[in-house]
């Protein structure tokens, strides 16, 4: 009689516990992004916030896996905040459409940003297109987390 007590105390625990974890609501989290080095006022920067690594960085290859956000380019900083994020990592990529046509323009045939553009986790300019994996973060609500990224210019001339 001991022993089915025990067994039924301990099934019922088990149940109590288990009901819990899986009501704990997912937490979810704000991210406020600072572009800095915008090199002028003209067009608009565009930031995506990724997921997972399909179509990473290129905003205009994004699907279901990311979050775009337009802003006037302000020459400096430029701010913005991504809410209610679901916990989890993440990567950041940004551009500065110069000439506002919504396409960050490319070269021809190397295919490198000829406008300004960034990655989170970059605070030089890539010498190749980072992948996704090295330019994540993790975003733990409730608290905020704060990303910085440098615009990155090719060289004039």
């Amino acid at each position: 009689m001991f022993k089915l007590t025990s067994l039924r105390s301990l099934r019922c625990i088990a149940t109590v516990t288990l009901s819990c974890a899986l009501a704990t609501p997912a937490f979810s989290a704000d991210v406020f992004v600072s572009v800095t080095g915008v090199r002028n006022a003209n067009g608009t920067v565009l930031a995506c916030l990724w997921s997972s690594g399909w179509g990473f960085p290129s905003c205009e290859k994004s699907g279901k896996n990311v979050t775009q956000i337009k802003v006037p380019a302000v020459q400096g900083t430029v701010s913005f905040l991504f809410e209610n994020v679901p916990d989890g990592k993440y990567a950041i990529s940004v551009g500065h459409d110069q000439n506002n046509d919504g396409v960050l323009e490319r070269h021809r045939f190397l295919k490198y940003p000829i406008e300004g553009a960034g990655v989170s986790n970059y605070n030089t300019p890539p010498r190749f297109i980072p992948l996704h994996h090295e330019a994540t973060f993790p975003v733990k609500g409730p608290a905020v987390t704060e990303i910085s990224i440098p615009m990155h210019y090719p060289p004039d001339g």
